[in-house]
């Protein structure tokens, strides 16, 4: 979601400055910033906005700067205004006002700022125009950014799946140093006495305990998922946020089913990747 562009573009009279920026966001949440003699075009902007962007808060800078000669003739113009005014409150009155000039212009201060001036010739079409340049390379950084994402979240992917790969691998010898201890310990009681039935029957209940294949199924099952989504070009953040709360609860299951040191290690380190995904997910529209 994050993503910046700024576009500078030249008229006759004017220079147009348009910037985009936007933050991580859970909705999509857009603030103008606007010349005050243009409101109506707003509506119209955020239409074009959300065609294209979905999450993110977003903000939208616009600046018109006025050129040298087309800021003469309108200081000019408000020169006249405000000289026309002291001369109508002095025939109003019946009294003389000695003013300067930079007192004419502080006028402004009371009647209003010469912005609204120069709107006369700037059609809301060419600034529309600007915004949608500036709203191309907007969007164009935030699909590199995207692209970086995506790299980084099918990285952890990859190193959650050797760590799963190394749980799977670890728990048939878990269960075979199960046996071997509870068969030392019947032993030890029995005086080498070992009823195998009793103990296949014990074995059997503890491989029960610590068998994690519906999770690792499952695991796999959003892990398919999620690299679909990020391949795909449609908005997921969101169906990402999901899959990501699945995956962390089954490493928690299997965390809490095989208590071995060499199985906690891997639960921890899939963690570590998932929080790190979870970061990344947040700048996924």
């Amino acid at each position: 979601m994050t993503g910046y562009a700024l576009k500078t573009v030249e008229f006759e009279d004017y220079t147009v400055h348009c910037e985009i920026k936007s933050l991580n966001n859970k909705f999509l949440e857009v603030k103008f910033r606007l010349p005050p003699y243009m409101p109506e075009i707003e509506n119209r902007l955020r239409k074009l906005m959300k065609v294209s962007v979905k999450r993110g808060k977003v903000e939208v800078y616009i600046r018109v700067e006025v050129k040298e000669r087309t800021e003469f003739e309108i200081i000019k113009s408000l020169l006249r205004k405000y000289y026309g005014i002291i001369r109508e409150i002095e025939d109003t009155a019946d009294f003389h006002l000695q003013v300067s000039v930079s007192e004419l212009l502080g006028m402004k201060n009371i009647l209003g700022h010469h912005e609204e001036y120069s709107y006369i010739d700037l059609p809301s079409e060419r600034i529309v125009g600007v915004f949608e340049q500036t709203l191309s390379a907007f969007n164009e950084s935030r699909y590199i950014e995207g692209e970086n994402t995506k790299m980084d979240i099918t990285e952890y992917i990859g190193a959650i799946m050797k760590s799963l790969k190394k749980i799977e691998d670890a728990c048939p010898a878990i269960v075979e140093r199960y046996k071997a201890q509870i068969k030392e310990r019947i032993q030890e009681l029995l005086d080498d006495k070992v009823d195998e039935t009793r103990l296949m029957i014990e074995v059997g209940i503890f491989a029960s305990k610590v068998d994690i294949s519906e999770e690792i199924s499952r695991i796999n099952s959003h892990v398919e998922r999620a690299l679909g989504l990020i391949e795909s070009d449609e908005s997921c953040g969101r169906e990402l946020d999901f899959i990501i709360q699945e995956l962390n609860r089954e490493i928690n299951t299997i965390g809490s089913k095989v208590g071995d040191y060499a199985v906690s290690e891997e639960v921890i380190n899939t963690k570590t990747m998932l929080e790190k995904i979870k970061e990344q997910v947040r700048n996924i529209e």
